[in-house]
């Protein structure tokens, strides 16, 4: 698994949105490492967070909302040079990465095995991911 925060948005590049998770305060533990991993806490109105995932850009976008804990949502879009066709299969697969750092990063009850099985049992793991 090779993901890793980014300092700032590569220029020339598009957003394309590919997950939106509209409840991260679902579960609390996963609100606050997005706070820590992406220092929310100090700076709540800064960029969106960028991953590169093996080369490939993703950025967060964290939505406020009015009476809940911030970010009450994350979106995730891909940074897709210029106008080239967005790859959805290798975002697919990356997005699983981002999804394994999450998991591995918030740690505790919250494993990869856990992750990988409920995968399996709704049939949503990507291809080539075991």
């Amino acid at each position: 698994m090779s993901v890793n925060k980014r300092i700032g948005r590569p220029s020339g590049f598009r957003s394309v949105p590919v997950l939106t998770e509209p409840d991260v305060e679902h579960y609390p533990e996963f609100r606050e490492f997005l706070v820590k991993a992406f220092g929310l806490g100090e700076d709540p109105l800064g960029e969106p967070g960028v991953l590169d995932v093996n080369g490939r850009c993703y950025e967060l976008i964290f939505v406020g909302r009015s009476g809940q804990a911030f970010p009450a949502a994350v979106e995730i879009a891909s940074l897709v040079e210029g106008l080239e066709p967005l790859d959805t299969e290798q975002t697919d697969r990356d997005l699983w990465e981002i999804m394994e750092w999450l998991v591995e990063g918030v740690g505790g009850r919250w494993t990869i095995d856990a992750l990988r099985t409920t995968a399996k049992i709704y049939r949503v793991i990507p291809e080539g991911v075991e």
